[in-house]
């Protein structure tokens, strides 16, 4: 037993004296790998089941017409009636432009995860280098982030990338940055917006907060504008998708209220936005009466969005997963926990979609239970971290921010 205590303090005490380079090194070597092997296992051996068990990724079409008429000098929206913000389909153009094949997209978004986990290094690495390579690495293996960077091949895993970056610009001093940054993932696909009411509350001064909103607003109209001019009555349309779904049905994704739509139990989608602003309001409000900081604040509104959201889907709890993992690094019970999240919203997420061979007069059920439970489990993970403190509590170290 004192051998390997020894040796565990030995292999830390290695670790730890890797310089800055050596660890970005090691992020970046570990991400190409483990992608990479995804996807050299999808090209040679799901890729053909895959498509033969559950149909052609239907999104990766979507990403191939958008990227497509944009690179022949068409217009989004006038020329092709588009539900997405204008910015995602000007991002996926490298990806089109490097072959626009299956496995072009699977390593571009897989490049955004690499992005992700290296971009929270770089900033957390001036309270503690070591905890941020291992927060870097844990973010690497996401589940839900590998599979859907991989072989879902869906656009989760860069929307997590916009997601994050304003909180990690905040949390490193760039408070212009951070607004711009906010401004910018909202028109790439508008989950980043939500957090951005919890950085005004930190900023405090009523000038900092009239400053804040005016970088974000005037990076808006710069994107907007043009779209504005060409097609605005197709261009405003976007919005009213995500808060109400099709044609105001809500009824796309894995939540709760989309399996009860499932089982007979319509709710309009005015009722599921009411509920997710109502929601989101008072995760801004626990945030100023708590006085949580920009990681546990924006932690906390994802938590509370992605509980009552209608139209959630499985990778969007990257998001919740990278908050976590600062404290699943130390934490073993939070670690732990992870596991059992990441399964019960992965079957729940199939039984929606698929039904996974049940029968439909009771799957829906089953999917309910799944994705309450993973909700619920979320929410508790949520709970310890709120309680527990993480390196990030830790004085920071002065410097150059990294990002």
């Amino acid at each position: 037993m004192v051998a390997t205590v020894e040796a565990s303090d030995n292999k830390r005490t290695t670790f730890s004296s890797w310089g800055n380079r050596q660890r970005i090194v090691a992020i970046l070597l570990v991400g190409a790998l483990l992608y990479g092997s995804f996807i050299a296992v999808d090209g040679l051996v799901l890729r053909h089941w895959l498509d033969a068990s559950f149909g052609m990724t239907p999104d990766l079409h979507i990403y191939q017409e958008r990227t497509s008429l944009i690179l022949n000098g068409g217009i989004i929206y006038r020329d092709l009636d588009i539900e997405s913000p204008p910015l995602i389909n000007y991002v996926l153009l490298p990806a089109q432009m490097i072959g626009g094949e299956w496995w072009a997209y699977e390593a571009y978004f897989s490049f955004f995860s690499i992005m992700t986990a290296l971009s929270m290094y770089l900033v957390m690495r001036r309270w503690d280098g070591y905890r941020a390579t291992l927060v870097a690495l844990l973010v690497l293996v996401c589940p839900f982030a590998l599979q859907d960077a991989t072989w879902g091949i869906q656009d989760e895993p860069m929307v997590a990338f916009f997601y994050i970056l304003p909180v990690l610009l905040m949390l490193s001093g760039r408070r212009g940055a951070s607004a711009a940054a906010a401004a910018l993932g909202f028109w790439i696909k508008f989950l980043p917006i939500i957090v951005y009411p919890v950085t005004l509350v930190k900023l405090g001064e009523r000038r900092e907060v009239v400053k804040n909103i005016g970088i974000a607003v005037l990076t808006s109209v710069l994107i907007a504008l043009p779209f504005l001019l060409l097609c605005p009555i197709e261009f405003l349309g976007f919005p009213s998708y995500y808060l109400l779904g099709r044609s105001g049905e809500g009824s796309a994704g894995m939540s709760v209220i989309n399996l009860l739509g499932q089982g007979g139990l319509h709710i309009p989608g005015t009722v599921g936005a009411g509920l997710t602003v109502g929601v989101l309001i008072i995760s801004y409000y626990l945030v100023y009466r708590w006085k949580l900081d920009i990681w546990r604040g924006a932690m906390l509104t994802t938590v509370m969005f992605l509980s009552i959201y209608p139209m959630i889907r499985l990778g969007y709890f990257i998001f919740p997963f990278a908050f976590f993992s600062v404290w699943a690094v130390k934490d073993r019970g939070i670690l732990l926990r992870l596991v059992p999240m990441y399964l019960a919203l992965l079957f729940g997420q199939g039984l929606e979609a698929s039904g996974l061979g049940l029968d439909p007069s009771y799957s829906w059920v089953v999917g309910i239970a799944l994705v309450a439970a993973g909700t619920i489990i979320m929410l508790d993970i949520t709970r310890l971290c709120l309680q527990r403190k993480s390196f990030l509590d830790r004085e920071r170290r002065e410097g150059p921010a990294s990002v």
